[in-house]
């Protein structure tokens, strides 16, 4: 698009094995309006098939193959980062977090997993959330995909809490102190499949805390990272994009349909208003999240503690 301002940070794609979600993922990237997309500055994050440390295999060759063919189609000056074997998705994320952060020194990246597709304003509205949280430096992650939960169609834009990393954006400094804070988590993924971590000492980790999580992912491990340090994760209330990951490692169809992920629609508007970004709004959203993991902590840790220390020991 003529005249419109260049996308100065890194985006990441994480992908796997379906081709044919990345397929509407990057479809939905090289239509972007509003801004531009350099085609050099993208980079697919690509995991392997086989684990080298049990020798389980997660994944059939020919997706992968069909998953790098399928970015370098859309985007032949982008980069592919494959990995020669599987890392599990815990060690591929946070391959791409010091791909940004760590090798490219970047301030800020866009990050998608591919199971996000961005409708054509997405990376227009987090430039435009990048310029509106820089007066807020506690906000760590934001996002645009929207309350999936309701039809918010612009052209006026709020903000509600940040539930899922997916297609969202991440400040270094931020990411740096979640680092030093997740050491112990990611000291005890050391030598296993991500999916034979340890659910129970995971949570375990969380015992001393006000706040816990019920689930021991990178992701869910990253949202308590940020409240007990004090950092902020927003989004959008219109929906910029949308989530289609019906099948995968968290989902199955059911659960999709459940949860209402089939009726979410991209926003249309041709324009949109972004409503200021108050202190007291931001105090709201932080306060909304703190609700959630301390009702977590005080009423279920211990019962799900036990769950999973109870399928361990059964395995």
């Amino acid at each position: 698009m003529s005249g419109a301002p260049l996308v100065s940070a890194p985006v990441i794609l994480f992908a796997f094995d379906r081709p044919d979600y990345l397929e509407r993922v990057c479809a939905g990237l090289s239509r972007q309006r509003g801004v531009v997309l350099d085609p050099t500055n993208i980079w697919l994050v690509q995991d392997g098939a086989i684990s080298p440390r049990t020798g389980r295999r997660y994944a059939r060759d020919e997706d992968i193959a069909a998953s790098i063919a399928t970015f370098r189609r859309h985007f032949p000056l982008g980069t592919v980062l494959a990995s020669p074997h599987n890392l599990g998705i815990a060690r591929n994320i946070l391959r791409g977090e010091r791909l940004v952060f760590d090798e490219l020194n970047a301030e800020i990246g866009y990050f998608f997993e591919d199971d996000l597709e961005p409708g054509p304003w997405y990376l227009w509205a987090l430039e435009r959330l990048r310029v509106i949280t820089a007066a807020f430096p506690r906000i760590v992650y934001f996002g645009a995909y929207g309350d999936h939960r309701r039809d918010y169609p612009g052209p006026v834009v709020k903000y509600i809490p940040l539930e899922h990393h997916w297609g969202f954006a991440l400040r270094r400094e931020g990411w740096r102190q979640m680092m030093d804070w997740l050491r112990p988590y990611y000291a005890l993924l050391e030598g296993r499949d991500y999916r034979d971590r340890p659910n129970g000492a995971i949570l375990e980790l969380f015992r001393p805390l006000s706040i816990a999580s019920e689930a021991s992912s990178q992701d869910a491990a990253k949202s308590i990272a940020c409240l007990h340090l004090g950092l902020s994760r927003v989004m959008t209330t219109v929906s910029f994009g949308r989530y289609i990951g019906e099948r995968g490692h968290s989902f199955s169809p059911e659960h999709f349909r459940h949860m209402g992920f089939d009726r979410m629609r991209i926003a249309e508007s041709e324009s949109y208003d972004f409503q200021a970004l108050t202190e007291a709004r931001l105090n709201d959203i932080d306060a909304h999240h703190r609700r959630h993991y301390e009702r977590l902590r005080r009423e279920r840790l211990e019962d799900i503690i036990r769950e999973f220390e109870g399928k361990e020991r059964s395995n």
